[in-house]
């Protein structure tokens, strides 16, 4: 089975490409082919990248013919009983090994292999040949060169393919070990086949993973067993920074008839560094990139399928490159027009429609603060709203003219369109404006029993069964209840957080159960906007009005803060923006209607984490939330949504309790302060936080916290027992805290409050462990009582 991997490979090659310089090098790499005159019998190399230990210690070793002077493809394969590789990858961190471990059955990846294929733009190709035939005996093996040559030829230009756009824009780049890409895929002898990704250009540079099948595992294609920053990276030797920044967006975009979108998108670059061959960007599946020019001179794009690579990405968008007739200088600002059109707006029914690609519409690449001119044309019935404030709206015949643009940074625009009624509210310095449909998606319109019914005039005809449809909800029932909600929410945020990015905020409806919250834009529900009388079957229970009526609108209005003043630095650090929008909007609920309904909202939260989930005791202990959307991978489906949520719900609060209400507000203040318009890391969060945390207080730098709620599993078990001792006023209150429910080196510190009469409430902190925490308070006087972890100050069973 030593093949098996590479002849998986193997499939039909595509068809040829149209002229050009890009199209014509992925022309090459597609249809690349293996070179019989680098096959050699080898021993003892090492391929090592920094936390990536690769050793090919017996086998044969063959590259693939040179495109543009670059071997970008090697083979492995080890048919003889002897012929040996290993690979060893250690993360660095608790969650991580947790990760691989739950993949690969082992905390730490050390697998032997006989076979890989490798893929290379960062000169492993070219380095890794010449050692081999610089050596004291190089040992060409001209035999198995034909073997494997006839065998693997469709694999190796499929793999290929699978990477070209990276391949493409690597070489058109020039790129070296400092950008180029070293990827390979092992077939181990214990573990199923697996990829190892070392990737510099990439904010985490170590991945290893695996493809799966449709329909399972990872949306994407790609489940993530672990990634993590690289040596070098934690070190602080090499940063992460785009080569270049996106300062300004203007873009024209036009609704036809048919709701297709035909775009111009025109984007200022600057170059933080020199930039030569191709620029890459990236955008929605559903939209075609028609054609691109920079400073009014056309230019080529090249976007073709690279399955693998994009998988690897995460899957979201497609990359396109635009190759550069000349290098971009740094500092200098560069004018690029795009234009694009397809089909990303849906039909819900009944004149209700939604965007299905609402923040990858336009072209763009990583995350950037910028300033966006929007114009939208449409069919002037139809409302167009979107990020920005409104500048102008006039209709011209039979069109309807939309303009917005943002007064600040943003980092995503967005926008929403439909046949809406609307209120506006001015409330301080902000302006809220909210639209309802005029109608609501059949989907929530209900059926009710089948009933028997005499047809009418037919009195002797027997009884049919007929199906009473209930009468469809108002969808603008709460419309002005809900601006002077959100309105609200601004102003206490605002108090709390500080000035939020933007002044002019919409709130439009979109069909289903959730919402988003984009920079100036809100999605809410349509339920939301309903009558609590008239909700669906779903969305009645206590809780569930709550939620749709209360919490969600509070969550997305914080998202302005979250999100979007404040970005979370990458997929680990997303629960950040979640958690503190969830915990803002559970805040403002306790200011509406005291703690009892924030301790009910933590209660639901904790509930929905303790709940079984597949093959889990709890969708707890399906990951750390630090893996964010990984939680989703392995045929998870959706335990991320509560572990984001409600556990970081608990996460923040278990903080705040820690911190004391002004030290916490401070916090918030601060964070919004000196991360405004920039990315924070779970690191710099946890750093920040401990410089609020009072004295005296245990786990001064939060570590230990961070290490327990953020980067590992575990809701344990708590019991307190406490007896009093002795007789006055020699009486002592001798407690013992117990753990359970959780790994044996899970541990945490509780808050337990020591209530003796006539004194002064104190806290005390226990650390449990494995082993039962036992301690002792001097009481004096009867009738001391003790209570574990007031206020929830933990989440525990």
């Amino acid at each position: 089975m030593v093949l098996l991997l590479l002849l998986a490979l193997a499939v039909q090659a595509p068809a040829a490409e149209p002229p050009g310089a890009a199209a014509t090098l992925a022309a090459e790499i597609r249809n690349a082919t293996l070179d019989p005159d680098t096959c050699y019998r080898i021993r003892d190399l090492d391929l090592s990248k920094e936390d990536i230990r690769l050793f090919l210690t017996d086998g044969y070793l063959m590259f693939s013919k040179p495109i543009r002077g670059r071997r970008l493809t090697a083979i492995f394969v080890g048919p003889e009983s002897n012929d040996d590789a290993e690979i060893i990858v250690r993360p660095p961190n608790r969650a991580e090994r947790e990760s691989l471990a739950s993949h690969s059955g082992s905390p730490n990846l050390n697998e032997h292999f006989r076979s890989a294929v490798m893929i290379f733009t960062d000169g492993t190709g070219e380095r890794l040949l010449a050692s081999i035939r610089n050596s004291e005996n190089p040992k060409p093996a001209p035999d198995m060169a034909l073997l494997l040559t006839e065998r693997l030829k469709d694999a190796v230009k499929n793999l290929n393919s699978s990477f070209q756009m990276r391949l493409a824009h690597d070489i058109l780049n020039a790129a070296g070990p400092e950008q180029g890409l070293f990827y390979a895929a092992i077939a181990g002898t214990k573990t199923v086949n697996f990829d190892v990704i070392y990737d510099p250009v990439l904010r985490e540079r170590v991945a290893v993973g695996a493809m799966t099948s449709p329909g399972q595992g990872s949306p994407s294609g790609f489940d993530v067993w672990t990634s993590f920053e690289s040596r070098s990276q934690r070190q602080g030797k090499v940063g992460f920074e785009d080569d270049v920044s996106l300062d300004r967006f203007q873009i024209d975009a036009t609704l036809e008839p048919d709701l297709r979108l035909k775009v111009v998108t025109r984007v200022s670059v600057t170059p933080r560094r020199r930039v030569a061959g191709a620029l890459a960007f990236q955008i929605s599946h559903n939209m075609e990139v028609t054609s691109a020019s920079l400073d009014g001179a056309r230019l080529e794009v090249l976007r073709k399928e690279s399955l693998r690579d994009n998988a690897i990405r995460g899957g979201a968008n497609d990359p396109f490159l635009i190759a550069l007739p000349a290098p971009l200088e740094a500092g200098k600002t560069y004018l690029f027009e795009i234009r694009h059109q397809g089909q990303v707006i849906r039909a819900a029914g009944n004149d209700v429609y939604y965007v299905a690609a609402r923040s990858n519409w336009y072209p763009s690449r990583g995350i950037p603060f910028s300033l966006y001119d929007l114009t939208f044309r449409a069919p002037k019935d139809l409302t167009v709203v979107a990020t920005g404030e409104l500048v102008e709206e006039k209709v011209e015949g039979e069109v309807r003219v939309t303009r917005r643009v943002t007064k600040t940074k943003v980092p995503f625009v967005a926008f929403n369109l439909g046949y809406y009624n609307k209120t506006s509210l001015q409330r301080g310095p902000y302006h809220v404006d909210v639209y309802a449909n005029r109608r609501v998606e059949p989907a929530l319109v209900e059926r009710g029993p089948a009933i028997l019914a005499t047809p009418p005039g037919l009195r002797r005809s027997p009884p049919v069964a007929v199906t009473v449809v209930n009468p469809p909800p108002d969808p603008a029932a709460r419309l002005r209840g809900l601006a002077a909600e959100i309105a609200g929410a601004m102003e206490w945020m605002t108090q709390v957080f500080g000035p939020a990015p933007i002044e002019y905020l919409t709130v439009s409806p979109i069909p289903g159960n959730f919402g988003l919250g984009f920079a100036g834009l809100i999605y809410l529900p349509t339920i939301s906007f309903v009558s609590p009388d008239s909700l669906p079957s779903y969305a009645r229970s206590n809780y569930a009005r709550l939620f749709y009526g209360e919490i969600l609108q509070a969550h997305e209005t914080a998202h302005q803060w979250w999100g979007n003043l404040v970005m979370p630095a990458s997929y680990h650090d997303d629960w950040l923006q979640e958690a503190l929008a969830s915990y803002s909007a559970l805040m403002f609920l306790e200011k509406r209607k005291g703690v009892r309904a924030l301790e009910q909202a933590l209660d639901e939260s904790k509930f929905n984490l303790l709940r079984p989930y597949q093959q889990y005791k709890t969708a707890e202990s399906a990951g750390a939330i630090s893996q964010g959307t990984r939680l989703s991978n392995a045929g998870q489906g959706e335990p991320w949504r509560s572990i984001i949520y409600d556990k970081g719900s608990w996460v923040i609060h278990m903080l705040r309790r820690r911190m004391g209400d002004a030290a916490f507000q401070s916090l918030l203040k601060d964070v919004c302060a000196r991360f405004r318009y920039q990315q924070i890391s779970t690191g710099q969060f946890r750093e920040l936080a401990a410089r609020h945390l009072p004295k005296g207080q245990p786990d001064s730098d939060l570590e230990a916290f961070f290490d327990t709620w953020v980067y590992s599993t575990g809701v344990p078990k708590l019991d307190l027992d406490c007896r009093t001792r002795g007789k006055a006023p020699t009486i002592t209150l001798a407690c013992t805290l117990r753990q359970s429910d959780v790994p044996d080196d899970f541990s945490v510190d509780v808050p337990v409050e020591i209530r003796i009469p006539g004194a002064k409430p104190v806290t005390r902190w226990v650390r449990t462990s494995l082993e039962p925490a036992q301690f002792t308070v001097p009481a004096r006087t009867p009738g001391a009582k003790a209570e574990l972890a007031p206020g929830r100050a933990v989440l525990s069973r």
